[in-house]
């Protein structure tokens, strides 16, 4: 058959359509690589993505709550603990690039009520929990749980428990005190004039484009789609209260799906300058692999080193891994509510990513 010029045109069309189907969304994972990896009694979210701009696999397991007949659902929301840290990092490292904070001068420059021993604390070793000040807040939960309940700001709270003297000097320790974080919010609603989570929400979750991310009340048991922590035998729920003034180090629910999507804006879509990225990225801290607002892996290594944001969290039942390479996006996201052992968490974590490989 003669190649007429219509011929030709249907012929180059139909071989741009093969291409461009061939240069699509890379497919997922095989479902099959999460279920053999983690225990038969996991009770939870997991997801995994070979790299940036992959199709991501999202498995849930179990139940959002155990008196109740229903499954868990990918979307689902959880508490993420700690992993709230890496993402107040985030926002102070953009608050930086706006010269509104600045993580090398005195912290006093923005809370200048703090006792002159705190000239000596930046942002920096804040960040990075080696500030030496006192765990003020962690003193008076030993006295009595009525700072469970307090609903005063995060300026008001920076004020009440870290005007403490100084444990070591700045820099030289690590002490992994929620203090830090009340200072830290405190810093930022001064510098901003405004709420530490309208701040967050601001430079944060809207330019990540998240929609099931946000601050919990204490009331956060209530919200659609939240997944109901336990304790390990799954039947006493472990939910722990949440109040205002700790938002910066542990208040914020999230999904997996949006936990990636604030990765890969952190990362690969801008949100942060090449330097900010770098300071969030250098360890300060090498004995706990400790940056700023969470730790850095080194897995692997010569020319198959790979380095991960490695950010952890956990607020009473609920368990939280987000595993992300910045250079390739490759992720994985393990969200647990039933009081898992973090080193567990941490085990499966490794597996999925060495699964990747196969």
């Amino acid at each position: 058959m003669p190649f007429t010029p219509l011929r030709r045109r249907c012929l180059s069309l139909a071989l741009l359509a093969v291409l461009s189907a061939c240069a699509g969304t890379p497919t997922a994972p095989p479902a099959a690589l999460i279920d053999a990896q983690i225990g038969s009694d996991y009770n939870g979210v997991v997801l995994v993505r070979a790299k940036r701009g992959a199709a991501a696999l999202v498995k849930a397991y179990g139940k959002a709550q155990f008196e109740m007949p229903a499954s868990l659902a990918p979307d689902a929301r959880f508490m993420i603990g700690s992993v709230s840290k890496w993402i107040t990092a985030v926002t102070v490292l953009r608050l930086v690039e706006e010269k509104q904070l600045d993580l090398d001068k005195p912290v006093t420059t923005w809370l200048p009520e703090l006792p002159a021993t705190s000239r000596a604390v930046t942002l920096r070793t804040l960040l990075s929990n080696t500030s030496g000040i006192e765990n003020g807040l962690n003193l008076a939960m030993k006295r009595d749980r009525s700072p469970e309940r307090m609903t005063i700001s995060a300026t008001q709270a920076a004020l009440k428990f870290g005007s403490g003297p100084l444990s070591f000097a700045p820099g030289t320790k690590f002490d992994y005190s929620v203090t830090n974080w009340l200072i830290i919010a405190g810093a930022v609603e001064r510098a901003t004039g405004e709420p530490f989570s309208r701040t967050v929400a601001r430079l944060v979750f809207e330019p990540a484009g998240v929609r099931d991310t946000g601050f919990a009340d204490q009331e956060y048991a209530t919200l659609p789609r939240m997944a109901v922590a336990y304790a390990t035998t799954k039947t006493v729920r472990k939910t722990p209260p949440a109040p205002p003034m700790v938002a910066a180090s542990g208040t914020i629910y999230s999904t997996a799906s949006d936990l990636v999507k604030i990765a890969d804006a952190v990362y690969g879509n801008g949100l942060l300058t090449p330097a900010s990225r770098r300071e969030l990225l250098t360890v300060q801290h090498a004995p706990e692999e400790y940056a700023l607002g969470g730790r850095i892996k080194q897995l692997g290594s010569g020319a198959g080193m790979r380095t991960l944001a490695w950010e952890t969290g956990v607020s009473g039942g609920y368990k939280t891994l987000l595993a992300y390479s910045p250079v390739d996006g490759r992720t994985v996201v393990l969200l647990n509510n039933t009081d898992m052992a973090q080193s567990e968490q941490a085990r499966i974590g490794l597996a999925l990513l060495g699964a990747l490989d196969r």
